[in-house]
């Protein structure tokens, strides 16, 4: 993996059997704790910002081939890079901390595979992170609290939650 890193190859990872999902894209950071990668968008064929995946979630992971490596419509990778103070985002927790300020995030939790909480970090703790919560309309419906320890992707920064935040600017009073 380390190669793959320095070398910002991109690859597909695969998380069955925890897990029936695939992500694709190129990751930036590999430890014991969390696998942070830039996302490819399969519909758009292009690098669509951030996920943080727990590794015990990553039962292996493929480099792309020749094919998927011409698929890439617009090489927008290099936007991705040097964007993360990947130095202080050792843990769920410092990827949070690291987070605080980001206008939206979505968080999956080990308890449910289909949904996920999209939102902005209002409180955290060591144990928990409160986010004030944002539906599929961009109306703020109320604050949810998540135990980190069950936090098994976080995703920022990607098409889906910048059309929320354009939602909200586009119309302030939602």
């Amino acid at each position: 993996m380390t190669e793959t890193i320095k070398k910002r190859i991109p690859i597909h990872v695969d998380l069955a059997p925890n897990r029936d999902e695939v992500y694709s894209g190129i990751c930036l950071k590999s430890n014991d704790d969390i696998f942070i990668f830039t996302c490819f968008n399969e519909e758009t064929k292009v690098f669509d910002g951030f996920a943080i995946i727990r590794n015990y979630e990553i039962d292996k992971y493929r480099e792309w081939d020749e094919k998927e490596l011409n698929e890439i419509k617009n090489d927008n990778s290099s936007d991705f890079l040097n964007k993360l103070p990947l130095e202080k985002m050792n843990n769920m927790f410092e990827c949070l901390t690291e987070l605080k300020n980001e206008k939206l995030i979505a968080i999956f939790n080990e308890s449910d595979d289909d949904s996920y909480f999209v939102g902005k970090i209002e409180n955290l703790s060591k144990n928990e992170v409160e986010l004030k919560l944002l539906n599929e309309d961009s109306e703020w419906i109320g604050n949810e609290k998540v135990k980190i320890k069950e936090i098994t992707y976080i995703g920022f920064q990607t098409s889906y939650e910048k059309e929320l935040l354009n939602k909200i600017v586009a119309h302030p009073s939602i």
